[in-house]
């Protein structure tokens, strides 16, 4: 299909959606006609053919023959879904470069949590406060696999916060990837101290409702994973000389 039909394609799709939702319509009820909808949407039969058959394979109608098609979902949750399987399934038999994991997780994380500094209420800051207070009690514990998993707490409900369920779905997919070694970092106190120090700063910028503060907060933190990953590669392992 060329480009320019596509795009026509999805446009009527969205078009579509709306019209569900202008008349009331809920998951589970009928679509009126393609010959009603052409007519409300001023466009072809095939178009509107063409876009319901687009909208059941995203997931937002069901099409029954001989019925009618029957709204299935009112937003693109299935079709997220599904593409975070087939992202996370794709990343897995994937051979990766740390270095890539890394760089993808900032492209993506920076922008999520400026976007979180920018639409956060101050009550759905509250799962980030308690996934802190889970790293503290962790981190006084000395149990490093729960400072992890708390840690990749903190960082997906920032990104929930930021409400692209896209960009949330592959932060998640690249945590999953990341944990292995995040766990098998050696967490000397003074890692340990300027990781809660550049968490602090993210959430006091997420309080503050300041999207560049948030982000740069966010890129010096991924950034000293970065660099710990760097100073790895430059030295020998300890016991070895050159």
């Amino acid at each position: 299909m060329p480009q320019a039909a596509a795009d026509k394609n999805q446009q009527l799709v969205r078009d579509l959606i709306q019209q569900i939702r202008a008349e009331g319509l809920t998951v589970g009820d009928r679509l009126p006609s393609i010959r009603s909808l052409a007519n409300k949407l001023a466009v072809g039969t095939n178009a509107v053919r063409d876009a319901m058959m687009q909208a059941q394979t995203m997931g937002l109608v069901k099409i029954r023959p001989r019925s009618g098609a029957f709204v299935q979902s009112l937003n693109y949750g299935p079709l997220v879904e599904a593409l975070s399987t087939t992202l996370e399934a794709s990343l897995l038999q994937t051979d990766h470069n740390l270095f890539h994991l890394l760089e993808a997780r900032q492209l993506v994380e920076v922008e999520l949590a400026s976007m979180a500094a920018q639409r956060r209420r101050l009550e759905d800051l509250l799962p980030v406060r308690e996934a802190l207070d889970a790293m503290v009690g962790a981190a006084a514990a000395d149990r490093s696999i729960d400072f992890v998993e708390a840690d990749v707490r903190f960082h997906l409900a920032i990104a929930a916060i930021a409400g692209n369920s896209v960009l949330s779905m592959m932060l998640q997919a690249m945590l999953g990837l990341l944990r292995p070694y995040l766990v098998r970092l050696p967490w000397t106190p003074e890692r340990r101290t300027r990781t809660d120090r550049s968490h602090a700063e993210i959430y006091q910028a997420l309080v503050e409702g300041r999207p560049d503060k948030a982000r740069d907060a966010m890129r010096g933190h991924l950034g000293m994973a970065y660099e710990s990953l760097l100073s790895r590669v430059r030295n020998c392992p300890e016991g070895m000389t050159a």
